[in-house]
C-alpha cells in the first residue's frame, strides 16, 4: 500500500551547480536555476545576489563558478559536491 508519493521536475545542471548568471546573448536577463531542489535553503542568499545583478550591483560573493557560459567557454567541467 502506499501513503504518500511524490512525482515532479527537479532542476539540475550536468555538474550538479547551479547557474545565476547574466545570459550574454540576452541583454538583460538574468538567469538563476538548477538549484536541484536545494532552493528553498539557498533562496534567500541567491535572492539578493540576483537582485544585485539585476540592479547592476557587484556581488560580495565569487560568482564564477555559477556562471552561465561554463558549459561552453572550454573550460573544465567539475563536478559538484554531491557527486
Amino acid at each position: 500500500k502506499i501513503n504518500l508519493a511524490w512525482a515532479g521536475m527537479i532542476d539540475s545542471m550536468p555538474d550538479v551547480v547551479p547557474i545565476v548568471d547574466h545570459v550574454p546573448s540576452v541583454d538583460g536577463m538574468v538567469v538563476a536555476t538548477g538549484m536541484s531542489g536545494h532552493g528553498f535553503g539557498i533562496g534567500p542568499a541567491f535572492g539578493r545576489i540576483v537582485a544585485d545583478m539585476v540592479l547592476g550591483r557587484q556581488s560580495a560573493h565569487d560568482m564564477s563558478r555559477f556562471r552561465f557560459e561554463r558549459f561552453t567557454d572550454g573550460s573544465e567541467i567539475r563536478l559538484g559536491p554531491s557527486l
